[in-house]
Order: C-alpha cells, then sequence, then structure tokens
C-alpha cells in the first residue's frame, strides 16, 4: 500500500472567526498537528487540500489548491483522490480541525486498508459514522466522481455507495474543534 495524506483545510472558519488550520492548540497550529499524525501512520507525502495558499504557507507540508472550491468534503475528497491518483494507493484524508488526533486513533483504518482487498473506504466511527476521518482507496475515485457530478454532498452518502469497513475510534480523538470556547485553556 502506497499511502497519502490528506489535511483538508478549505472551510471557511465561520465559528471559529479566524482560520482554523491556524489556530494554534497543545504549542502548534491544528493543521500541524494533524499532519503529525498522518506522517506517524505511513502517509507520504503529505499535504494541505484548500484554503489560502500564501495564508497556509507557514503550515509543515504543501498548500494545494482546491479543485471544487465552496464544494465541501465531497468536492475536497475528490480533489485529493484525482491530485494522488498516480501517486498513491490509498488517501488518508482528515479535517484541520481534529487537533488531539492521535496515530493510534487512525493506525487501525490504515492496517485494515493494508489488510483488505475488497472494501474501497475505511470510516472511522464512534457512536456515529466519522466520514471526515477516512482512507479512501484510490479506486473509489470514479463512483466519488460519480456521486460529486449528480449533486451529491454529503460524505457519509458517498461512502454509502462504496465497499467500506467502519472501525470504532477513540471519540476524543476526532473532536473537531470549531469555536474559540472549544480550545483548552
Amino acid at each position: 500500500m502506497r499511502l497519502a495524506g490528506v489535511v483538508l483545510a478549505g472551510g471557511a472558519s465561520k465559528r471559529m472567526g479566524r482560520t482554523k488550520a491556524l489556530v494554534e492548540f497543545d504549542g502548534a497550529m491544528m493543521a500541524d498537528r494533524v499532519l503529525g499524525a498522518l506522517r506517524s501512520v505511513g502517509a507520504d507525502p503529505v499535504i494541505i487540500y484548500g484554503g489560502d495558499l500564501r495564508e497556509l504557507d507557514c503550515l509543515s507540508a504543501p498548500v494545494v489548491i482546491d479543485a471544487y472550491p465552496g464544494e465541501g468534503p465531497v468536492g475536497g475528497v475528490l480533489g485529493a483522490l484525482e491530485y494522488f491518483s498516480d501517486v498513491a494507493t490509498h488517501v488518508l484524508v482528515l479535517p484541520c480541525d481534529i487537533a488531539m488526533v492521535t496515530a493510534d486513533a487512525i493506525r487501525p483504518l490504515v492496517n485494515e486498508a493494508a489488510g483488505d482487498d475488497n472494501s474501497l473506504v475505511w470510516v472511522a466511527a464512534t457512536d456515529r459514522l466519522e466520514p471526515m476521518c477516512a482512507v479512501w482507496s484510490i479506486d473509489s475515485r470514479s463512483v466519488v466522481a460519480e456521486q460529486f457530478a449528480a449533486g451529491e454532498r454529503a460524505l457519509h452518502r458517498v461512502i454509502g455507495q462504496l465497499p467500506h469497513v467502519a472501525l470504532t475510534v477513540d471519540s476524543d480523538a476526532l473532536t473537531n474543534i470549531n469555536t474559540p470556547d472549544e480550545l483548552p485553556g
């Protein structure tokens, strides 16, 4: 398995009031913490997908322009799959706002994907599906593209159209930090 890693950073960050990827959390910017988790499970290369190139150039990975700006996470996943189609067999996609994510939390997704030739998506689950935390086979790209072209923007419904496995992960590790009040301290 050739695993690439993607941190989605194209959201508007309205509730945070500033770019979430750059918010400091426990001594590092949130996106850099997520990048660290991706690297720790062997994702290489890793990128930041979406957001303002100049604003995000201080992060520890290259920033790639969103091919489908304003189209939500389905557009982000599709763009990431297209970007890595010649480089990787699998892409681990995480949002920039799960600053508490750890390698231990996402490693089961990577391990399951490495040993499963039947599924196309390995998605995290807590008390519910966590579609923003998933390993995507490059082979899922055509179905994601079809769903996107048909107007689907709900990531969980796209996953439902593909052979997938849901794996329980630590819910604390996937806590989204959406507002300043959710930051520690």
